[in-house]
């Protein structure tokens, strides 16, 4: 690597670990729901409130990316989604340690401002992201730099959450602390993506909304990128089982003091991305998507299976390994085949293509309340091998064809 590919390589993947540990500090799947339950005690405002973040982020993403794709250099953008991110949380920790116990109703109504706020980022910054990394990041080295930001991210978050425990038995006080280390570190987010160089893109006049919205529906219709959106659309089939693997080896006898040893399965199961990353690297990334298929397919199975612990370690290896192995995946095969004047809309598109994803859980769990956890576990393998069949049929890495090679 010379010297820009390596400021890329290393400031990419801080940002990455950065952002992994603020996002242990204000989880959308343990955090935030615990923050809000001290506010309101309303389960409805928390699932009500968390599914609007998820789809507002993805759907955020086609607008945004008009303006991302007419600029010069794509780094703004993220710059300016790390400080909403970073000034949103701050904000909240100053009215939370101010008001929560006397008018959790403004506390309340802050978050969901912010959080929209939070959102809007997200799908800002979602679409920037892939634009300046397939600049950077060689073709030859971003399944190790997917890999590496995955792991070091996983470990890093898992220390966190360990340091993190006293912290939730105390409100607002520990919510208070936690946002504001969650800004700390985002601040140095920022520092490792300001390390990435970016050259400048050729002057591009933005097009009106309308017409760019037509660009991104002609630009889904090619036969490639229509393949790709549906193996992407079904692979987030995945998120149907996930909160319910271990409640149902709970309920097959899996004592809780075993949850740990899952916990720890899964946590280290991530450093096999650097594997799958190797062999994409190596071998091109459509590889890759293979891998992260097959594996996420073998989950639901593992899961019917059962056998005891060793069953459900296996389980919990296999989504350790997929959980952010999917997205590496997938993004650096978009990358592949991207051009670079359309890959803003290209990643908008596959966000657009993700946003189902945040309503899966709910419909998991009404499913599963009604016909049990087993048949969540074989609609999820049906859609998982629906995706594994589409991923197939896409052609493999044809570096000349994408100037993000």
């Amino acid at each position: 690597m010379n010297g820009a590919v390596k400021r890329a390589f290393f400031g990419g993947i801080l940002h990455g670990v950065m952002l992994q540990a603020a996002t242990a500090l204000t989880s959308p799947s343990t955090v935030l729901p615990a923050f809000i339950a001290h506010l309101t005690g309303s389960s409805v405002a928390v699932g009500g409130v968390l599914s609007a973040l998820a789809l507002g982020a993805a759907l955020a993403g086609l607008p945004a990316s008009s303006w991302v794709e007419a600029a010069r250099r794509k780094k703004v953008f993220l710059y300016l989604a790390i400080w909403t991110r970073a000034g949103a949380f701050a904000v909240l920790a100053f009215l939370t340690a101010r008001y929560a116990l006397e008018s959790p109703a403004l506390v309340y109504t802050a978050l969901v401002v912010f959080l929209g706020l939070f959102a809007l980022a997200g799908g800002l910054g979602g679409v920037a992201y892939l634009p300046v990394i397939g600049k950077a990041i060689p073709p030859r080295l971003r399944g190790r730099f997917f890999g590496w930001r995955s792991l070091l991210g996983a470990l890093f978050a898992a220390g966190v959450g360990l340091a993190s425990r006293p912290l939730w038995a105390r409100f607002p006080d520990g919510y208070v602390l936690a946002f504001a280390l969650a800004v700390a570190a985002l601040t140095v987010g920022f520092l490792g993506f300001w390390m990435i160089p970016e050259r400048r893109d050729p002057p591009r006049p933005r097009a009106p909304l309308g017409r760019h919205l037509r660009g991104a529906w002609t630009l889904a219709r090619t036969p490639r990128m229509r393949g790709f959106l549906l193996a992407y659309l079904l692979t987030g089939l995945y998120y149907l089982a996930l909160p319910f693997y271990v409640v149902a080896a709970r309920e097959h006898g899996l004592p809780a003091a075993f949850i740990g040893y899952l916990v720890a399965a899964q946590a280290l199961a991530e450093g096999l991305n650097l594997w799958i990353g190797r062999q994409m690297d190596l071998h091109g990334t459509h590889v890759g998507l293979v891998y992260v298929g097959v594996l996420a397919l073998a989950i639901p199975i593992s899961a019917l299976l059962g056998a005891g612990l060793a069953g459900a370690v296996v389980t919990f290896v296999l989504v350790g390994v997929t959980l952010n192995g999917i997205e590496n995946a997938y993004g650096a095969y978009l990358l592949s085949f991207t051009q670079a004047r359309e890959a803003a809309t290209a990643t908008a598109l596959m966000a657009f293509a993700g946003a189902p994803r945040a309503l899966w859980p709910l419909a998991g769990g009404l499913i599963a309340s009604g016909f049990g956890y087993s048949t969540v576990f074989v609609l999820t393998a049906l859609g998982l091998a629906a995706a594994l069949f589409f991923v197939l049929r896409l052609p493999p890495d044809r570096p000349d064809l994408g100037e993000l090679g």
